[in-house]
């Protein structure tokens, strides 16, 4: 008999890494972004500003979407732990799942969504994950 033994995932590592800074951030005071929603023929386009000096940590977003990043400056990391700073103005594609940012200058982003859907509720379940406490324990 042969014995294997596996290397965890880098994803795993980072996730409970992110879990342990989370629980951490949430008994901090907390900050309030604006959000603004916008409707087009099938577009539902979430624009949010986020200010400077903000730690961000997204939740897990379920689709590949277009984004748009409208003004400002941020070190954005994701969970394979790959870092790059993002300068506006930019468009380009999101990967799903949850990125960190660090605020550099206040950044206007918009995460960009082809949808007929206009209920908030509904597009917040149907594009992030909302299914348990985030982060809890790596999971």
């Amino acid at each position: 008999m042969s014995v294997v033994a596996l290397k965890p995932r880098t994803a795993s590592l980072l996730e409970a890494k992110i879990g342990n800074l989370y629980q951490t951030a949430k008994a901090q005071p907390q900050i309030k972004c604006e959000e603004k929603h916008h409707f087009g023929p099938n577009l539902y386009i979430k624009e949010v500003t986020m200010p400077t000096g903000a730690l961000i940590i997204g939740k897990h977003h379920r689709m590949e979407h277009l984004c748009n990043m409208v003004s400002g400056r941020m070190i954005v990391m994701d969970e394979q732990g790959n870092k790059k700073e993002l300068v506006a103005p930019m468009t380009f594609m999101a990967k799903p799942g949850r990125k960190i940012a660090y605020i550099i200058e206040t950044v206007v982003f918009q995460n960009i969504y082809s949808t007929p859907e206009t209920d908030i509720e509904k597009l917040e379940n149907m594009c992030v994950d909302n299914s348990k406490d985030f982060l809890l324990e790596g999971n």
